[in-house]
């Protein structure tokens, strides 16, 4: 199976927020990032969410005073049974994120995955 992707992707468990963008009374979730790249992360969903999905999120990269903010489309997302995870995972790519905040995402990713 060959891969497509145009970023590295780097494993590390960063903090995230998340919330539905159409659901403004619902409340923000914390959760975990398995891993990140330039096009997206992966989170440890804690409920299910749908392909489509549009959120915002905050993510705390741990030398950043400020959390990235994006918006982000769910793309896939897969039930875990597994007793230490969340609900699930889901893979979401950034459709609006600023040109500095990526730059720090790909900086970070560099830094730490191969630097």
């Amino acid at each position: 199976m060959r891969e497509n992707r145009k970023f590295i992707r780097l494993r590390a468990p960063i903090g995230v927020v998340y919330k539905p963008l159409k659901n403004k009374r619902r409340k923000e979730t914390l959760s975990l990032i398995r891993n990140i790249s330039g096009g997206g992360i992966c989170i440890a969903a804690k409920e299910a969410l749908r392909e489509g999905d549009l959120l915002e999120i905050q993510v705390q990269i741990p030398h950043l005073k400020e959390p990235i903010e994006a918006i982000g489309e769910v793309i896939w997302y897969a039930k875990t049974n597994e007793k230490d995870r969340q609900a699930g995972e889901a893979g979401i790519r950034f459709r609006d994120i600023s040109p500095q905040d990526l730059h720090e995402i790909l900086e970070y990713v560099y830094m730490v995955g191969i630097g």
